[in-house]
């Protein structure tokens, strides 16, 4: 493609995948700067609104599917960076965002995160999207301590993260409401200003809002940012806790992802934190597994279950109400029927030894400190746990999640 020709002040808008070299000039995106000689990335699930701001050449490298369209005067763009560069320069301490679905929550952070840096100050992003998660793995919260200014949150390392253990807050709002809140209480404490909270998008039903409404009680930012004019009359009651509330209109014509680009996205996060990491190894007695049934239960030992046989029998536990055994193969056990009798419960679970094997995990240590982790196999004869992690550190807790991984790094839900 030719190059283009930009006057000052003039904006493009650029639908992904493309790169874009600055032949001559200075641009902005989202408040980074790109001066001559400059290149950025665009990424076929992105778009962003360039603006000149001197008379400018750009080269554009255009893949398949990606386009560039002028700006509709109707756009948002300069009423968000209008009250992005007011809300830094007054200096407010907490920001929380909230909005649906590809509204445009992680641009409008990285924005306040760019501007902050542009002033001197030293912002924080808390990213609280276990679903789509951009800074940290799916199914942790992370946050990020920026140091330079980005176009997309996933160019930021992770501080800190926190597990979930799964990608839909639906059954975590007070887990998710905990863990943010201790992240902005540790990023206060670090001098870490402003503290910008992203939320995820669900906010479409009563739950939803019950959950946001949570969030902010908790929370009591300085300013809340809406997004989407259809949700003001949801979230301006909360002006009477003194929270700030900014209601912002979303760019109608702006980039969606299909739920077949937001499992892709997980993938390919999944695969940042997991790819090549090195195989560990822990004593299963060492560590304590956390939501993990099997685990939970007290250790019955199995020369006691009384069937046969009795050496394909590799691990059993007990609960309240379940009897589990782990065995090394399926095979019929002479005596099954009489477990339920014998050790007083209503229900048996039968688990065949690799039911672990590529679980998704978090491996936390005696700093409470999260990271991601791979199950390669647990070897139940030498009570070893075998686990991929990149992070060399000493287990103190391993949480399991309900999701397995297949070898490119797809999602699997276990039952």
């Amino acid at each position: 493609m030719p190059v283009v020709k930009m006057k000052k002040d003039e904006m493009l808008k650029i639908f992904g995948p493309a790169s874009v070299h600055v032949v001559k000039g200075e641009v902005e995106v989202l408040g980074k700067r790109f001066t001559e000689s400059n290149r950025f990335v665009v990424h076929k699930t992105k778009s962003y609104i360039i603006r000149a701001l001197m008379d400018s050449e750009l080269d554009f490298t255009l893949a398949p599917n990606a386009q560039i369209q002028g700006v509709e005067e109707n756009d948002p763009y300069l009423e968000w960076f209008s009250k992005a560069e007011e809300i830094i320069d007054k200096k407010y301490k907490t920001i929380a965002i909230v909005g649906g679905v590809d509204s445009g929550k992680s641009s409008f952070s990285i924005l306040l995160s760019n501007l902050a840096l542009e002033k001197g100050l030293n912002p924080s992003i808390i990213d609280a999207d276990v679903g789509q998660a951009d800074i940290g793995p799916p199914c942790f919260i992370s946050m990020a301590y920026p140091s330079e200014q980005v176009i997309w949150m996933r160019f930021l390392k992770p501080a800190k993260m926190k597990f979930i253990g799964d990608i839909k807050p639906q059954n975590n709002t007070s887990n998710i409401i905990y863990k943010v809140k201790e992240f902005v209480q540790i990023a206060l404490r670090d001098n870490r200003e402003p503290v910008i909270i992203d939320t995820d998008g669900w906010i479409n039903d009563i739950p939803s809002l019950l959950y946001k409404a949570k969030l902010l009680l908790e929370l009591r930012p300085d300013v809340l940012i809406v997004l989407g004019k259809e949700l003001y009359p949801y979230f301006k009651r909360f002006a009477k806790l003194g929270i700030n509330i900014i209601n912002l209109s979303v760019p109608e014509n702006r980039k969606t992802r299909n739920r077949e680009e937001r499992r892709m996205l997980r993938s390919d996060k999944y695969r940042e934190f997991l790819y090549d990491a090195p195989l560990r190894k822990v004593g299963l007695d060492d560590v304590l597994i956390a939501n993990m049934p099997v685990f939970l239960g007290e250790e019955i030992n199995v020369n006691e279950l009384g069937v046969e046989p009795r050496d394909k029998v590799l691990y059993a536990s007990r609960t309240f109400d379940t009897l589990y055994l782990v065995l090394s193969e399926t095979v019929r056990l002479q005596g099954f029927e009489q477990l339920k009798t014998r050790f007083n419960v209503p229900k048996t679970r039968i688990l065949v030894s690799g039911f672990e094997n590529r679980t998704y995990v978090s491996i936390v240590d005696q700093n409470n400190d999260e990271y991601p982790g791979l199950i390669d196999k647990i070897d139940f004869v030498n009570r070893t746990i075998y686990y991929r992690c990149k992070y060399n550190i000493k287990p103190w807790i391993i949480k399991f999640s309900k999701i397995k991984l297949t070898e490119d790094f797809q999602e699997q839900l276990i039952e």
